[in-house]
């Protein structure tokens, strides 16, 4: 994550690079874990494990130093110690480095946590034999500085891998949570959900100019209202602008998502819900 960098008027800015928010979204693995959960267990097709077509893109080979810029609690260091490789493991919230170093030691994987922003990484140029940056640039306020940062630590010829999502991903819950947001007071933007996506191809070609783009086409089966609204709860209930302070909105907007949800089961059996992802590959 990254928490510092450019200024302006995108209004998303309020929340979703705000410090306090990153802190209550990432100051631990909990509801990452959720919503790696829900991926896991609602995928509607099936196909090869998320996590291991991401990094079938880094041509991965036994000593290669893995620069993982927003690495979390680490969810791809098990398979990257398996492939022989080390891992720098940057992020920039403490709680997920802690998990990650835990982890880590446990299972004595040669993983060496970092705390630093993406905008400004402490690292020597042409360190990193791969780098990977996995669904965190929509959370950094300079896109382009941090794009800049992984071109110059990563070696020459190394990939650079950039998950994130479609611009439609999740679209079908966007649009439950708009009406309910609106019929409460609360305006929402979409900009939250365009920050960083697999359209942004001219804001990457602009550092990486041989970088691909890769799509996995997919979607949510959700079979109950409780599984959706478990989904929602970790983070969409707060794409609001200007949030109350004491998070006020959060209960009535489950509420009623929930309602719309458990009517649209009723009517077609499940919540189908769009989740288009996939990554940039320079």
């Amino acid at each position: 994550m990254s928490e510092s960098g450019e200024s302006g008027g995108d209004a998303t800015a309020r929340w979703i690079d705000d410090p306090r928010y990153l802190q209550y979204q990432y100051g631990d693995s909990e509801k990452l874990r959720i919503r790696k959960e829900t991926h896991d267990r609602y995928t509607e097709r099936a196909g090869p494990p998320f996590h291991d077509w991401i990094l079938s893109h880094l041509r991965l080979e036994p000593r290669m130093r893995v620069i993982d810029v927003g690495s979390g609690p680490g969810f791809y260091h098990a398979k990257l110690a398996e492939a022989g490789c080390r891992v720098v493991a940057v992020d920039l919230s403490l709680g997920m480095l802690r998990e990650a170093a835990a982890a880590a030691r446990t299972a004595g994987r040669p993983v060496f946590p970092l705390a630093a922003d993406a905008e400004r990484l402490p690292l020597a140029a042409s360190c990193g034999d791969a780098v990977l940056a996995n669904h965190m640039l929509y959370h950094v306020r300079d896109r382009e500085a941090a794009l800049r940062e992984l071109r110059r630590v990563r070696a020459p010829g190394g990939p650079v891998v950039l998950a994130t999502n479609a611009s439609e991903f999740g679209w079908e819950l966007h649009e439950l949570h708009r009406e309910a947001a609106e019929e409460l007071g609360y305006a929402v933007d979409r900009r939250f959900a365009s920050r960083f996506t697999l359209e942004d191809v001219e804001l990457v070609r602009g550092v990486f100019p041989d970088a691909r783009v890769h799509r996995l086409e997919n979607a949510f089966a959700f079979p109950t209202a409780e599984a959706a609204l478990r989904y929602y709860a970790t983070g969409g209930v707060d794409w609001i602008l200007d949030p109350p302070p004491d998070n006020a909105h959060r209960s009535p907007l489950l509420r009623r998502v929930e309602e719309r949800i458990a009517e649209i089961i009723a009517r077609d059996g499940m919540f189908r819900v769009t989740k288009t992802t996939g990554c940039f590959v320079a």
